[in-house]
């Protein structure tokens, strides 16, 4: 069922519309149905507003998404008081991966157009570098395979409602590639 937007005057639900509101609307969307699924169209239609406010305050698509990878992965560092390199890695990636699989549509996003990586995901890859430096790596051959295995595992994982694997497995893995490090 969709309203009928009225020419003039912005209606209420227009004049307090902002690009977090926008991005709060989306992310849930993004999430369960793919970034295929999100237009200007219809989160307009669930805003009460016309998709030109929307893409107004939203900005292009590309600005949508980075906004939706911004917000799906804020907070997503955790900082971490373990002595041991291999147990900071291990509680960094679990974090993330946790919140890839939530967001694993718009983590394809990401592996698809990597200009859409945000901040706090330069600054994981930042650390995991740092991290494997203390393990005595010289080059970033082992921050490659963490990162590959995470995002691997994460798309496997996202696969599908009736997916076994779980975040156990994961770290299993994990776990297989740090002892080898």
């Amino acid at each position: 069922m969709s309203r009928s937007i009225i020419p003039g005057r912005p209606s209420k639900a227009a004049q307090s519309l902002t690009k977090q509101g926008i991005l709060h609307t989306a992310l849930p969307l993004v999430q369960e149905y793919g970034i295929e699924a999100i237009s200007f169209r219809l989160l307009a239609e669930r805003l009460g507003v016309t998709a030109m406010a929307v893409k107004y305050h939203a900005g292009s698509r590309k600005e949508l998404l980075a906004g939706l990878v911004d917000m799906a992965f804020a907070n997503t560092l955790v900082r971490t008081e373990a002595s041991e390199p291999t147990d900071r890695v291990r509680i960094i990636l679990q974090a993330y991966c946790a919140r890839a699989v939530i967001n694993a549509n718009l983590l394809r996003a990401v592996l698809e157009d990597t200009s859409l990586m945000c901040e706090e995901m330069h600054t994981i890859t930042q650390m995991l570098r740092a991290e494997a430096q203390a393990l005595g790596e010289q080059d970033d051959v082992l921050v490659f395979l963490l990162v590959d295995y995470t995002h691997g595992w994460v798309l496997s994982a996202s696969c599908g409602k009736d997916n076994p694997l779980t975040m156990k497995d994961y770290l299993s893995g994990l776990d297989w590639i740090l002892k080898r490090a």
